[in-house]
């Protein structure tokens, strides 16, 4: 029966991969890469992130991520499950971090086989069912989005079973038991860009909020980030409303902002979608009078930050987002001891019109 199992579950991530992660996507910016908090510095951590190019045949890749993978001397294979969500252009390149360093970790001297599932959207119920799948699979590993506070009780589960667990991207607005969160600093995140738009829009200045979704706790935190920071400022809040990751509802919501709002000053987005509000601003001629900041650097985007639509965004390391987790857990399992837990932060970098080229070259 195992073998059945471990058969169907093979093949429905497989495909989801293939599904999932086909699309291309703009190279990560070398230096947008992993910083850990001050409590979880790791000895192997190595700074870059390296590029989302394409990958090289296993055995000529090269250790480009943010942690060193340690020899597997357990005599033993190695097997991880990786459970992500693939629902706008910013997931391409988590997908790609997940895919390299699935790559490098086949090689002999690692030993380890590292089987991915994307999902279409933040649906805990069913990210909380292939967490119990994979559990009964017997993965040594499963690093897993924390999508919803629902998929705490199987994250237990898996570690009462003895199997370490990875969060990444988000986390649960509860308390869980993953070894670490590997991710953006997400309220900090939210202040931090909130802070900026206070800046450009002034006091009194009038500014919408699109947001992903409210259920999904990482959109929530950067929210309620941004809204701390805007109103210490003075500046007026005049709607927020969610995308649902949508470029088009986007589109559609900032038109209805600035219907409403002629002397709207700002537009924050705190998930997928910018582009969309870019281009509603762009159509109605109104990228001097709106100020728009964001989250990411996705290739829909980069024309929208060139041409000064998009004043500011911030990064928080995609690609290592996809690879990190998994080499934490991999090491877990070789050395018996976790390098790092709690939270391990990713990098904000700060990409605008004047900058962007430095990373993105045109």
């Amino acid at each position: 029966m195992k073998k059945v199992l471990a058969l169907l579950l093979a093949l429905t991530m497989l495909m989801g991969t293939l599904a999932g992660c086909g699309s291309a996507q703009e190279n990560a910016p070398a230096n947008d890469s992993q910083t850990n908090t001050e409590d979880n510095s790791a000895a192997g951590d190595t700074g870059d992130t390296g590029n989302t190019g394409d990958a090289a045949p296993a055995d000529e890749i090269e250790n480009t991520f943010n942690y060193e993978a340690v020899e597997n001397t357990t005599g033993e294979e190695i097997r991880i499950a990786v459970l992500t969500t693939q629902t706008n252009a910013f997931w391409v390149d988590v997908c790609k971090g997940t895919e390299d360093v699935t790559k490098f970790l086949a090689q002999p001297q690692y030993n380890c086989t590292v089987d991915m599932q994307t999902f279409d959207n933040f649906d805990g119920q069913a990210i909380s069912e292939a967490i119990d799948t994979c559990i009964t699979m017997e993965y040594d590993a499963i690093c897993t989005v924390g999508v919803a506070d629902s998929i705490a009780t199987s994250i237990s589960k898996a570690v009462a079973a003895g199997i370490p667990v990875y969060l990444f991207n988000s986390n649960t607005g509860v308390e869980n038991e993953a070894t670490a969160f590997v991710g953006q600093d997400l309220y900090g995140a939210g202040e931090k860009l909130g802070g900026i738009l206070a800046d450009m829009v002034g006091e009194g200045g009038k500014v919408g909020i699109i947001t992903g979704l409210y259920s999904v706790n990482a959109h929530e935190l950067r929210r309620t980030g941004a809204e701390k920071a805007l109103t210490d400022a003075g500046v007026e809040i005049v709607a927020t409303a969610e995308n649902h990751d949508s470029s088009d509802e986007a589109y559609s919501l900032t038109k209805d902002l600035i219907t409403a709002n002629p002397d709207l000053k700002g537009v924050l987005v705190t998930a997928g979608g910018p582009e969309g509000a870019a281009r509603a601003i762009e159509e109605a001629g109104l990228q001097d009078q709106i100020s728009l900041v964001c989250f990411d650097t996705t290739a829909e985007m980069l024309p929208y930050i060139r041409e000064g639509v998009i004043k500011c965004t911030l990064g928080q390391d995609p690609y290592g987002q996809g690879s990190d987790p998994v080499i934490l857990a991999y090491n877990e399992i070789v050395t018996g001891e976790a390098a790092v837990t709690g939270d391990a932060f990713t990098e904000m970098t700060e990409y605008t019109p004047d900058n962007i080229n430095e990373y993105f070259p045109e």
